[in-house]
């Protein structure tokens, strides 16, 4: 019986769970796909399946570049606005450390150890076990940044600075022109990091605190011909037309990313493969490269060479890996609690850990 736990709880996860807006869901398992697509065609010409940039899927993963980590930046401060900070800020603070910095240390330190073990450099060079995490790891960056980005906005509501949107505005704007402008020689602690996601954060907060979904008709047609305006001038970039927009603190990438997502969530449609995997989007970011990796190896064994083949089977190992880890995972109260970001376990009377509670989206 144990052994079929998971399956009825991957099957609970196929019903929308109450209280929760399934087309949101279905963004955020498009968030998943266009992550898991881009580590398997890689980020580095030494990275995943080493695409030539000509190829039409290492095309396609350029092209969507521009909304990838945005739309995840996105609909975190879209989650983050359904609750906001309505307890005291080192509460608040604390929480979000276990949420997302313990799966960080945790699954983060084993991905880095395993790279480290199979001869993988970081940029060329290895980095020094004991600054793993203060200079970031791989993908698990994300995790560290919009940490401080949640501290900040948190920050920001306990003063009451964001309730209007002729306040929150010029601060998206700002934060466009400061991820632009301010030199990055370093990312400590992925603060850099941190101030790329902030403008797409803050748009996502906007967007649900003033209702962006019901807002003037003129006002929405004209953030989506934004959206397409941009989309196209990065083509032409791609093709090679116009200067490549870079992928990073550029302003013309910021705001594509901030219209983009803007214009996906008024589309308001869910497709139930994309909503459930959108429910486990915290295990499928952070341990899809493991599932990646192992299918990329198994298929270089037996000399599969089909690009297509190599793409779609690691796509669904990389979804694969997520699921499986956040299902095995909430078997187990430590599990839960270093892995996914839940509450420690406490002891109960009898001395049996009590279950910790689900990891706050």
């Amino acid at each position: 019986m144990a052994a079929v736990e998971p399956v009825r709880e991957f099957a609970r996860r196929l019903a929308s769970p109450p209280g929760r807006d399934p087309s949101v869901d279905t963004l955020r398992g498009l968030a998943c796909l266009l992550v898991v697509l881009y580590h398997v065609r890689g980020g580095g010409p030494t990275d995943g399946l080493r695409l030539d940039r000509g190829n039409p899927w290492s095309y396609l993963v350029d092209s969507l570049v521009y909304l990838r980590m945005p739309l995840f930046s996105f609909l975190s401060g879209y989650v983050y606005a359904l609750r906001p900070l309505r307890e005291r800020w080192p509460r608040f603070a604390q929480g979000k450390a276990r949420r997302l910095l313990v799966p960080m240390l945790v699954v983060g330190t084993a991905f880095a150890l395993v790279r480290r073990a199979a001869g993988v450099a970081d940029g060329g060079e290895q980095t020094p076990w004991y600054l793993w995490h203060v200079v970031p790891v791989a993908h698990f960056w994300f995790l560290e940044a919009v940490f401080w980005v949640f501290l900040l906005v948190g920050l920001a509501d306990r003063f009451r600075l964001l309730e209007r949107w002729t306040a929150v505005v010029p601060l998206i704007g700002l934060a466009v022109l400061a991820d632009a402008f301010v030199p990055s020689p370093t990312n400590v602690l992925a603060l850099r990091d941190a101030l790329f996601l902030l403008p797409f954060f803050l748009s996502g907060v906007a967007a649900h605190r003033f209702g962006w979904r019901t807002a003037p008709r003129p006002a929405r047609a004209a953030v989506v011909a934004a959206a397409l305006l941009l989309a196209l001038w990065s083509q032409l970039g791609l093709q090679g037309v116009v200067a490549r927009v870079p992928e990073r603190h550029d302003a013309v990438a910021a705001l594509l990313g901030v219209t983009a997502c803007l214009s996906l969530l008024l589309v308001r449609r869910s497709w139930r493969p994309l909503a459930v995997l959108g429910g486990f989007s915290f295990t499928v970011y952070t341990c899809h490269v493991f599932g990646t990796s192992a299918a990329r190896l198994v298929l270089e064994r037996v000399g599969a060479s089909s690009v297509t083949l190599n793409v779609l089977v690691g796509l669904l190992a990389g979804i694969a890996a997520g699921v499986l880890v956040e299902l095995v995972a909430r078997r187990s109260a430590w599990a839960r609690a270093l892995v996914l970001g839940g509450r420690w376990p406490r002891r109960g009377a009898g001395g049996a850990p009590r279950p910790a509670s689900s990891p706050a989206s």
